[in-house]
């Protein structure tokens, strides 16, 4: 756990200087979706494998330049079912990344992300024992985001993995959300 704050605030550290002086637009974001476990998330191997499940997502965004690099932060909080009934895993942690869009402003296009950080694994049972695990996470996916009148809709495909003492969690999702611009700026 501790190894994980520390990682995430080295990662923030180093984002915060990779920002322009004067940040000139910043944008926030808001998703829901539905994942699906892959690996040992998919199949714990005594017959409790996690389920299809939902994520939802929300964070912040900052262009590099005038060109089509952003960073951006989010939070995540998600949760999934298990083949034995009372059983369930939610997920949820904080990632940063770099995001490539390649549309141009204000038009429709697609778009590729990668991020890292932390993800937390917080399994509950009625029949086995419960457990929380924080680990160090990664992921990325591409999408398609279209203008909404003020505000931009989009929806995306992402994978995301998490390693832990116990073994690992990953799954894909299928996301779709708004984005919308702060402080004035286009986001």
């Amino acid at each position: 756990m501790r190894k994980c704050a520390v990682f995430s605030v080295a990662l923030l550290a180093v984002l915060s200087f990779m920002l322009p002086t004067q940040v000139s637009a910043q944008g926030a974001f808001l998703g829901a979706g539905v994942t699906f476990p892959t690996g040992d998330y998919s199949d714990f191997g005594d017959g409790d494998g996690a389920n299809t499940g939902w994520l939802t997502i929300g964070g912040v965004s900052f262009p590099l330049s005038d060109g089509p690099m952003s960073i951006f932060a989010e939070g995540h909080f998600g949760s999934n079912g298990h083949e034995m009934e009372g059983d369930k895993t939610n997920v949820y942690g904080a990632m940063g990344g770099l995001l490539f869009d390649a549309a141009e402003e204000d038009e429709a296009g697609f778009y590729a992300f990668g991020q890292a950080g932390f993800l937390v694994h917080d399994y509950k049972s009625d029949t086995f024992e419960e457990g929380s695990e924080t680990g160090f996470g990664f992921g990325g996916g591409a999408g398609y985001g279209f203008p909404l009148g003020s505000i931009n809709g989009w929806f995306e495909g992402r994978y995301m993995h998490a390693m832990f003492d116990d073994g690992d969690t990953s799954f894909f999702g299928f996301m779709a959300g708004i984005s919308f611009p702060l402080g004035g700026g286009d986001g």
